[in-house]
């Protein structure tokens, strides 16, 4: 019967097991000077080593030849670890044993010596699937184990594990794997197997593994069966990589605002029997690839993709602002948790595909930011194409009456009532107010945006803030971390605390506001909306 590459060539010494050697030298040490706990707990990822280096250290505490930690994998010990016949080595997998009448019967067989091996030790994986009685009744036996017991706990979720259990173990962390180390491995393995593979076939499945070595080894089975020689073309098409043109398609029309080509592309891949719920995820991903490269300066060396596919997405990345990326990300992440609540998931995916082509039907913060990218892209247009003079031309703004103030940010105790400044009352302006939004600009760029041109008048113990963004009362009113930080910058400033308050502005007819003015200027000169 054929066996899989990753149990063929599961290591059976501490100095076989790649990319760990953080852990693997400290057992072999503790192994050879005879200094190992009886209570072990391995974490990480899954495909990484855990159980592998759990069976190795069960075989090092028990091999009468044991030398410098390592076990000598040869006598009837290790050859009983190795290939599961020994009754004194226990494995059991947590997720199917994990109530407590299990954990009664392990401890009832602790309590006897070992038959053949010097320790009874006993493996449990995805410890983190225990019920909490289960756990309790492992716990009392960790507290007092028997001399002979060892115990060896293996899980990929270590945050669900009690804090007393934690407590009574030495904790090691696993480490994922470079892709470079898994891909030696992998060419060390084609070796033995007679395996041809090009090393940017071997180098893909590197980062295809996402640091496991057991998920690397199970993608080269299945590429040692497609071709006679594993190139990188064999493992992109083995790995499902390809076939993912519609994801750069949708993201073009989306950026071109082209909502009817966008609904016809959705219908044709559901036509086909995509599932929507698995395309808007593919799209979120799609998505996080576009922000990886406009944000880190070495990008190959993060994303899982072909050098071609790379390419596309780097110009498709030049095209795309960041506010418009990140925007995208939070409509289809919260379309996503919808769509497991919605009757039609199609209909939730369409929506938010529309939201996207158009951010004027959407009021978050991400939206509004993409619209004022492309305000900026298109006016920075204008003036290239010399239409800057005519914008200049614009009418003048009547004189904005001096404005009355909202109900301040921070709650009035009731025994006191906010000030309210009467229409034309002279105020003075709050002094070196620029230098607060300066402070303010290096610790919350979202509020430096708002702040941006304001002014702020002095009231009493308060300054009032005239903001000439239409959005900064609606933010300051959710965001409370945003009044500490201009607290923070006033104090920093001018030395003293001071409470904070809003200007409301009177309201001005349509026609008189500069931007409707600007916008409508815009629009009659052939600029899309926003």
């Amino acid at each position: 019967m054929y066996q899989a590459l990753y149990r063929k060539y599961r290591p059976r010494f501490f100095r076989d097991v790649a990319g760990q050697e953080h852990i693997t030298s400290v057992l072999s040490k503790e192994v050879s000077e005879k200094t190992f706990g009886h209570a072990y707990l391995f974490t990480g990822s899954r495909g990484i080593g855990k159980t592998t280096c759990a069976k190795i250290l069960a075989k090092a505490v028990n091999c009468p030849y044991e030398k410098e930690g390592e076990p000598c994998g040869e006598c009837e010990i290790c050859r009983g670890i190795d290939d599961g016949s020994l009754l004194d080595i226990t494995e059991m997998d947590a997720a199917s044993n994990r109530n407590i009448d299990d954990i009664r019967d392990l401890r009832s067989e602790a309590n006897f010596t070992p038959a053949v091996a010097k320790y009874r030790v006993y493996i449990i994986d995805e410890a983190h699937m225990l019920t909490k009685e289960a756990a309790n009744a492992l716990l009392k036996i960790m507290e007092e184990p028997p001399e002979h017991v060892i115990f060896i706990l293996a899980t990929t979720e270590v945050h669900r594990l009690p804090a007393t259990i934690l407590s009574r173990c030495m904790r090691f962390d696993y480490r994922r794997m470079p892709p470079e180390v898994i891909a030696e491995r992998v060419k060390f393995v084609c070796k033995m197997e007679h395996i041809e593979i090009e090393d940017e076939g071997a180098m893909l499945i590197g980062k295809l593994a996402d640091g496991g070595m057991r998920d690397a080894l199970s993608l080269l089975d299945i590429c040692r069966s497609s071709d006679e020689v594993i190139t990188a073309d064999t493992v992109s098409r083995c790995a499902g990589l390809a076939g993912r043109e519609y994801l750069f398609e949708l993201t073009d029309k989306i950026a071109e605002r082209d909502i009817s080509a966008v609904l016809s592309a959705v219908d044709k891949l559901y036509e086909g029997s995509a599932d929507v719920s698995r395309i808007c995820d593919e799209l979120i991903n799609h998505f996080r690839n576009l922000m990886i490269v406009s944000c880190a300066k070495d990008a190959s060396a993060i994303l899982k993709v072909m050098p071609n596919e790379m390419l596309r997405i780097e110009k498709q990345a030049k095209a795309i602002s960041q506010p418009e990326i990140f925007h995208a990300v939070s409509v289809l992440q919260d379309t996503l948790v919808k769509m497991s609540k919605s009757a039609s998931k199609r209909l939730e995916f369409e929506l938010a595909l529309v939201k996207l082509c158009s951010p004027a039907l959407t009021q978050s913060q991400e939206a509004l930011l993409a619209r004022i990218e492309k305000l900026e892209k298109e006016v920075v247009l204008l003036k290239a194409r010399g239409a800057a003079p005519a914008v200049q031309n614009l009418p003048a703004a009547e004189p904005v009456p001096k404005a009355e103030p909202l109900p301040v940010y921070e709650e009035v105790p009731k025994a006191e009532t906010a000030p309210v400044l009467q229409s034309g009352a002279s105020d003075p302006e709050f002094p070196n107010w620029e230098d607060v939004v300066e402070i303010i600009k290096g610790k919350n760029r979202m509020l430096y945006s708002f702040l941006e041109g304001s002014k702020a008048y002095l009231s009493g113990k308060r300054v009032l803030i005239d903001s000439q963004n239409d959005f900064f009362i609606d933010y300051m009113q959710k965001t409370d971390d945003a009044k500490e930080v201009i607290k923070n910058a006033i104090t920093e400033v001018c030395g003293t605390r001071y409470g904070i308050g809003p200007y409301k502005k009177t309201e001005k007819k349509p026609e008189d506001d500069p931007l409707a003015l600007l916008a409508k200027r815009a629009a009659e000169m052939g600029i899309g909306e926003l």
